[in-house]
């Protein structure tokens, strides 16, 4: 990678004990990413992508090992609000409005009314949902839910994003769909991104590089750059390029040479 590591993971494991029983969650973890990439993490269920995305965010910490983010420690990345996070669920307080649950991390930080309300607007515009502005998450679709729950974690101009299988709960128009806007929000920011998925398609779809993990305990298998040019649009999806991109990632999941897992 030519531009500097914004994020930096050296030689992490993540054990967890229950009792007399410890369970190695992830394993010697060696990742760099650079600014602006739009890095996925892919593997099977219980290959540690989510336990590694929360390594970074500082909501849990490694056993051993370093990791900085914009060249802090995950806990003063944190503080200095370096990152905003996406959950698969939007997480929206439905006593508020839209407006006011995007406003909300600026609130937390002491900014002003008026600074507030005006980063909401733009980050409302940023995810075309200014015109529900005074609408309630309770009143919107699950995909509109997502595009506030990304605009929140925009509002504090963060230069990392991470998000935790944030489409897995939507129909797959929806998702497609959703894909696209994610994609336009992230050519319009450049904010680095780190996006948890299962799907082959949606990472090969989406990302600048894909990061594929072993079954437990998770370790890096490959990584693998998606050199698809930007913008993709509907019509990627049926490449010749795209297909040839899904079977190396596939075989790279399961271990095999590219031709032998097509």
């Amino acid at each position: 990678m030519s531009e500097p590591a914004i994020i930096s993971v050296r030689g992490v494991n993540k054990e967890f004990n229950s009792g007399k029983r410890s369970v190695t969650a992830l394993q010697d973890i060696d990742l760099s990413i650079a600014r602006g990439e739009f890095v996925s993490l892919l593997g099977p269920s219980g290959c540690g992508k989510s336990t590694l995305l929360r390594v970074l965010a500082d909501l849990t910490e490694p056993s051993s090992g370093t990791v900085t983010l914009n060249g802090k420690s995950p806990r003063a990345a944190r503080t200095d609000r370096d990152y905003g996070m996406v959950f698969q669920q939007a997480g929206l307080f439905d006593w508020r409005s839209v407006q006011r649950n995007v406003e909300l991390p600026l609130q937390v930080a002491g900014a002003d009314k008026q600074t507030r309300r005006a980063k909401a607007h733009e980050m409302l515009e940023l995810v075309r949902l200014a015109e529900f502005a005074k609408h309630f998450p309770w009143q919107l679709s699950g995909g509109m839910q997502q595009r506030v729950a990304i605009a929140r974690a925009l509002s504090a101009d963060p230069e990392i994003l991470f998000m935790d299988e944030p489409l897995g709960a939507l129909d797959e128009m929806n998702r497609e769909r959703l894909q696209g806007e994610l994609l336009r929000i992230w050519a319009d920011t450049r904010t680095t991104v780190v996006f948890v998925t299962h799907s082959i398609s949606e990472a090969v779809f989406l990302s600048s590089r894909i990061v594929v993990m072993t079954a437990r305990p998770g370790r890096i298998a490959a990584s693998i750059d998606v050199d698809l040019p930007y913008p993709r649009t509907a019509a990627t999806r049926t490449t010749e390029e795209f297909f040839a991109k899904v079977t190396e990632v596939r075989a790279a999941l399961h271990g095999a040479p590219a031709e032998q897992a097509a």
